[in-house]
């Protein structure tokens, strides 16, 4: 008896990365990574890096009210 072969069809998986805090200015619930300018300056960092001197009191701005504060990324 001959076996049944069975073709599997891939299926999308896709990424999500977020870089989330409250802003201490607007008490806001955010995603840094959804401002435009995140990255300028930061080229250094990779993402997902936590607990380095990149990534400990890294100055951001807040989306949504243009504050600017310190943040220590954790993963």
């Amino acid at each position: 008896m001959k076996e049944k072969q069975t073709k599997h069809q891939s299926v999308l998986a896709t990424w999500s990365l977020e870089l989330t805090c409250c802003c201490p200015s607007c008490g806001e619930h955010v995603d840094l990574l959804h401002y435009a300018d995140f990255w300028d300056g930061k080229q250094n960092i990779q993402a997902c890096e936590h607990g380095t001197p990149s990534t400990t009191g890294m100055e951001v701005t807040c989306p949504e009210c243009d504050a600017e504060f310190e943040v220590d990324c954790q993963y």
